[in-house]
């Protein structure tokens, strides 16, 4: 109970933090870097002062001060890592970081991870999102739509393609990734591994694109000779569920979700009219080649558009979590001019730009969540149950 009487050395900050942040998104779209600067201060202020107090009472806890330290790096890396994949602004994730450094690591614990415990601060902020805005796309939705959303998810779930594509990243990437949380101490933990991942593969798509099945089969074949733990019934059954959630998550973001999200969160716009800061909700891709059979299915998707500009093919199409060849190279934080300018040279008329959700208000809600539950959401909800 004295280690959890912590949080109220920061429960001032947190709260001035979240409630001014959340109000300059919701009202400017803007999360100004001196209220995060401020936050960080003020938490390196008050850890100094916790830390010399024990100093001068008793000796130095060396464990604490390490894992406060992977913590904050750890926090650094998913909030730069989200923005660049462009899960959030860069905004959000200064703010993600700074929260991290405002709760005590006392307060993590249920479910707590060590070297990294604001992993469960992490999950509680998307998992709280992911109902909001599932709550708001429930409530927008017509019967018609529903339907729609029913159709698209199954498709996307049973698509052969897929399964045989998500069969290779996982039996790949989740090897490598398990052998990295092993070497760095963190441990064989599902949750991580999975998130790390999605993450991991999101990169190497981005990165490597077409190279990225020459890749894979190489680091399949790798572990097919060197783990000898696959060839058991305890593998294969760890890794059906493993596939079941990974389909299920990607079903959602790539298929249902996205697709449903566009039709209500979005706003055709004419490109004469496109400003700095929007967020466009389709992605332009460029193809100075098109075969006839991609061209069929380009005009068979209803939700598709082909301009042929001086002899090279331009794609507009919706954003996918997949989808990562745009010739716009567009970042979380919207348009730039030189973007807008690079749009209005292709020639088409219109496109889709999101109509935006300050995304603050959810990452404070999710800080008081986990003060609340003290931990991981999840874990806390099944121990209640059972």
């Amino acid at each position: 109970m004295v280690r959890f009487m912590l949080i109220y050395w920061f429960l001032p900050m947190i709260l001035f933090l979240g409630i001014v942040t959340s109000y300059g998104d919701f009202r400017f779209g803007k999360i100004r870097n001196k209220w995060i600067s401020l936050a960080l201060i003020y938490a390196f202020v008050v850890y100094s002062i916790i830390i010399t107090h024990y100093y001068l009472k008793t000796t130095i806890n060396t464990h604490f001060l390490i894992e406060l330290s992977t913590n904050f790096l750890f926090a650094t890396a998913i909030g730069f890592g989200a923005w660049y994949f462009g899960l959030w602004t860069a905004g959000d994730g200064k703010l993600f970081i700074a929260f991290s450094a405002l709760i005590p690591l006392s307060v993590y614990k249920i479910g707590y991870l060590e070297w990294i415990p604001s992993m469960a601060l992490l999950l509680n902020i998307f998992i709280l999102s992911f109902f909001i805005m599932f709550g708001l796309m429930l409530f927008k939705l017509k019967l018609s739509t529903t339907k729609k959303f029913i159709t698209e998810f199954l498709v996307e779930f049973l698509n052969p393609k897929q399964l045989i594509s998500s069969i290779l990243f996982l039996f790949a990437i989740s090897w490598i990734v398990q052998a990295i949380l092993l070497i760095i101490g963190l441990g064989n933990n599902f949750l991580l591994m999975m998130t790390f991942t999605m993450l991991a593969s999101a990169g190497i798509q981005k990165k490597l694109g077409n190279k990225t099945n020459s890749i894979l089969i190489l680091a399949a074949v790798l572990r097919f000779i060197l783990d000898k733990n696959i060839y058991s019934f305890k593998f294969l059954v760890g890794f059906l569920i493993m596939l079941f959630i990974w389909k299920f998550i990607r079903s959602f973001l790539t298929g249902a979700i996205s697709k449903i999200t566009i039709e209500i969160f979005t706003r055709n716009v004419s490109i004469n009219k496109l400003k700095p800061g929007m967020v466009l909700a389709e992605i332009i891709q460029k193809k100075e080649k098109i075969s006839k059979q991609e061209l069929k299915k380009y005009e068979e998707m209803h939700n598709a558009e082909i301009f042929n500009n001086k002899g090279i093919n331009y794609i507009k199409k919706p954003k996918s979590f997949v989808d990562i060849d745009n010739f716009i190279d567009e970042e979380s934080e919207g348009l730039t001019k030189e973007q807008i300018n690079k749009i209005k040279k292709i020639g088409f008329k219109k496109i889709k730009v999101s109509q935006m959700i300050p995304f603050a208000p959810f990452i404070f809600f999710g800080v008081i969540l986990t003060i609340i539950v003290k931990g991981n959401i999840l874990i806390y909800i099944k121990n209640s149950i059972l």
